[in-house]
């Protein structure tokens, strides 16, 4: 064989190495994005499922919300105001949070909307509390789904 044939062939085995070389970070790249988008999903979930067994086991915020929901915000006390817009900062923290996991792609658009649609709901109660929604990407989706 001539030198110029081997050429030819190596050639052709390094470039077939490069496409299959490709393929697999291609691969990779895809089932690395797959686990992350599984963890943030789990995360989630684990968010929130930590979140309201912590609420249930707490002996002060059940009441402290009932209180609120049913005689309103200004029935509380000062300590059960403090109280429960901590709890309620913390809830909109970890919904925050799994919006900016959804604008990073690792969170569906059904669950983000869910996320904003929750907020919508809550936003009256939040607003009676004190809070402002402030200029972050999640608070402005909450404001064009409440039609503000």
């Amino acid at each position: 064989m001539d030198s110029a044939k081997v050429n030819s062939w190596l050639s052709l085995l390094a470039n077939l190495g490069v496409v299959v070389g490709l393929a697999l970070l291609i691969f990779e790249v895809r089932e690395s994005q797959k686990l992350a988008e599984t963890e943030a999903t789990v995360g989630r979930l684990n968010q929130m499922q930590v979140a309201r067994l912590e609420f249930a086991m707490n002996e002060f915020l059940i009441p402290i919300k009932v209180k609120a929901k049913t005689e309103g915000v200004q029935s509380l006390s000062p300590v059960e105001l403090v109280r429960l817009q901590e709890w309620e900062t913390s809830v909109r923290l970890r919904m925050r949070s799994q919006y900016i996991q959804y604008a990073q792609g690792y969170i569906d658009r059904n669950t983000a909307d869910g996320i904003v649609r929750a907020a919508v709901r809550d936003l009256p109660y939040w607003e009676e509390l004190g809070f402002e929604l402030g200029n972050t990407e999640f608070s402005q989706a909450i404001k064009n789904a409440a039609g503000r």
